[in-house]
């Protein structure tokens, strides 16, 4: 079972893809045999790979050990038939859950994963509103079982990685002040954009199983 490592002892490389609706069984499919030829790094700690319910993005969430960087290594061959991700590495920044540890697993859960991008003189003041925010919309929300942000190392981004029960819980929030995109809480400081996933696969390292 993958658990989000909230110590930042592991460092977390997340890979976005876009991809045409009938491709991406096929962009999963290649993500997986990805993730076999991870498994005997000695850094790899896990990987997730989460598929859109709109079918046209893909995105890995991998840990590292120590502060490996997943992008040095070579990408399959496969991948050639697709648009190459964006690829960042993040560390957490804050984390809230209804249980000790934040666990990803395949199912039907809704994981919502929220991107704000910021010039990085931003990035402390939005450290620090996240942090704030997160305590709000945990006690707040109905159906919230988890959120963690995440802060990229270049400072551009910002990432919040939301588990929920169902699509109508996580669309509640968004009639909350300061989570109304009408005027959020990040207004001046970042722009936003946000999409719903599914777990649809996860691997973890002999040594962490």
């Amino acid at each position: 079972m993958v658990q989000i490592d909230r110590s930042n002892s592991a460092i977390v490389g997340l890979d976005l893809y876009t991809v045409a609706e009938r491709h991406q069984p096929g962009l999963v499919n290649a993500i997986k045999e990805q993730i076999k030829s991870w498994k005997p790094n000695p850094y790899f700690v896990s990987a997730s790979v989460h598929q859109s319910l709109d079918e046209v993005r893909v995105f890995t969430y991998s840990q590292w050990q120590p502060k490996f960087d997943h992008r040095s290594l070579p990408r399959p061959v496969v991948f050639n038939e697709f648009f190459p991700p964006d690829s960042l590495q993040l560390e957490v920044s804050a984390s809230k859950s209804i249980s000790a540890e934040v666990e990803i697993v395949a199912g039907n859960l809704i994981t919502h994963l929220a991107e704000f991008r910021m010039i990085p003189s931003n990035q402390p003041e939005m450290v620090k509103q996240t942090t704030t925010e997160l305590d709000r919309a945990m006690s707040n929300s109905a159906g919230l079982i988890s959120a963690t942000f995440h802060r990229s190392l270049d400072g551009t981004r910002m990432f919040n990685y939301g588990q929920w029960e169902s699509q109508e819980a996580f669309e509640a929030i968004l009639k909350q002040t300061g989570f109304n995109p009408d005027k959020p809480y990040w207004e001046g400081l970042a722009r936003n954009e946000f999409h719903l996933y599914h777990v649809v696969h996860s691997e973890v390292s002999n040594a962490h199983c």
